[in-house]
């Protein structure tokens, strides 16, 4: 009896390694896909044209290499296994800031823009040459974003298309008014001029609510940044106050259980911290 329920256990263990064995497979190619289609995306959307190609291979040879490092010099393989994950999420976390940063840049650019389109279309100019005018006097990200437009009605496509690709590369509600009234007033007629003034003194308008929101919202953002870091802050005293009891979270599997379970809700916080404020924190 002995043997056999040995035997079955021995059946169900490697049964369960098989399983966690495919998730993780499973689960790897699911984030290698996502990460390669992101990050093409991304690049592209910011008029950034390289060969992303090498980028999981280099991005899981640094994570490993982080995680052995860490392993070889400090002997805490739980540790190493949350450096190895920070590492693989990292590029997406990157990409992500700096496609926010770039939107943000072009919804400030916006109002201005639209000022120049309205003076240039009250001098008598029409919508395409006064598009290209403002896109010769202006900086990325909205020169190239209204300049491919220009090259995409060169090649054929109808404004409207194009315009529509534009709030798919931009989408934010401030683009989908903009590339709305330029549809609208292209295909109507009426005072272009003076409906581009008032979208951006709206614009504008908007902006600023959104920034008043953030003054708003930074004092929340400043305790979550405090609260968070308490633990962190209190773990490196404590290594300085009492080691051994430091070492004993690092190095038992209570204390590493305990070191997961704090990492959880740090992470779980973070996030509904950033639902409940609907901004980056």
């Amino acid at each position: 009896m002995i043997w056999l329920a040995v035997t079955f256990a021995g059946i169900s263990l490697a049964i369960a390694f098989w399983i966690g064995q495919e998730l993780l497979v499973q689960a790897k190619d699911r984030y290698k896909s996502t990460l390669m289609q992101d990050a093409k995306t991304n690049l592209r959307d910011m008029f950034v044209f390289i060969d992303v190609s090498n980028l999981w291979p280099a991005v899981a040879s640094l994570a490993m290499g982080v995680a052995l490092f860490y392993w070889v010099l400090f002997d805490q393989i739980l540790v190493a296994i949350l450096l190895a994950l920070i590492v693989l999420f990292l590029p997406r976390f990157i990409l992500s800031r700096a496609v926010r940063a770039r939107v943000d840049s072009f919804e400030h650019q916006l109002p201005d823009a639209l000022l120049a389109l309205s003076s240039a279309m009250r001098a008598g100019v029409s919508l395409g040459v006064a598009i290209k005018q403002v896109v010769q006097n202006s900086e990325p990200p909205f020169s190239q974003e209204f300049g491919l437009v220009l090259r995409e009605q060169r090649v054929g496509i109808p404004l409207s298309d194009a315009l529509n690709n534009l709030h798919l590369r931009v989408p934010t509600e401030s683009v989908r008014m903009t590339t709305t009234l330029m549809r609208v007033a292209s295909s109507s007629g009426g005072s272009f001029a003076e409906l581009l003034e008032r979208l951006s003194v709206t614009i504008r308008s908007r902006l600023h609510l959104n920034m008043k929101m953030r003054v708003l919202t930074s004092q929340g953002i400043m305790q979550a940044w405090i609260i968070g870091s308490l633990p962190v802050a209190l773990l490196i005293v404590l290594s300085f106050i009492d080691p051994y009891s430091i070492e004993l979270m690092f190095n038992t599997s209570v204390g590493q259980i305990v070191l997961g379970l704090v990492v959880l809700l740090e992470t779980a916080g973070v996030i509904m911290l950033k639902r409940i404020l609907g901004i980056s924190v």
